[in-house]
């Protein structure tokens, strides 16, 4: 069972990407306040419960694993 919010950093909001749609492959710094401090630099396939989506980002598409998954 998937956790609603958990998702790929790719389609978070805290992924500080300057691409409109960031793929698998980009790496970013992960903004989101409480792990911002720890400079975390994460992959767009990497995924976390903090998932917030990217503001444009319908449809809730994520992947755990390597099982694709959508929210609902």
């Amino acid at each position: 069972m998937a956790d609603k919010n958990w998702g790929n950093c790719k389609g978070c909001r805290y992924f500080d990407s300057h691409h409109a749609n960031p793929d698998d492959t980009e790496v970013a710094r992960c903004m989101e306040p409480d792990l911002r401090k720890f400079d975390l630099q994460v992959s767009g396939m990497s995924g976390c419960s903090e998932f917030e989506a990217r503001t444009g980002i319908s449809g809730g598409v994520y992947a755990e694993s390597d099982t694709a998954s959508t929210m609902h």
